[in-house]
């Protein structure tokens, strides 16, 4: 019994993990682009850096995707 449950629980994983890369969550306002993460990463200086644009930024460019 244990084991048809397991096989149950890897289904539902890998059934997720491919619907979330088939719907991205993202996207970039600077450079319009949909994404599966936010492209905004924080530098050592404190400063925000946009890696698809790749320049730095006052705020973060990405905004949620709608679905």
């Amino acid at each position: 019994m244990k084991k048809g449950l397991l096989v149950i629980a890897l289904g539902g994983l890998i059934t997720l993990g491919t619907a979330t890369a088939q719907n991205p969550k993202w996207i970039c306002t600077l450079t319009n682009r949909t994404i599966e993460k936010c492209c905004c990463i924080q530098q050592k200086d404190g400063n925000l850096y946009c890696t698809l644009a790749k320049k730095s930024i006052e705020s973060c460019c990405c905004k949620a995707a709608e679905e």
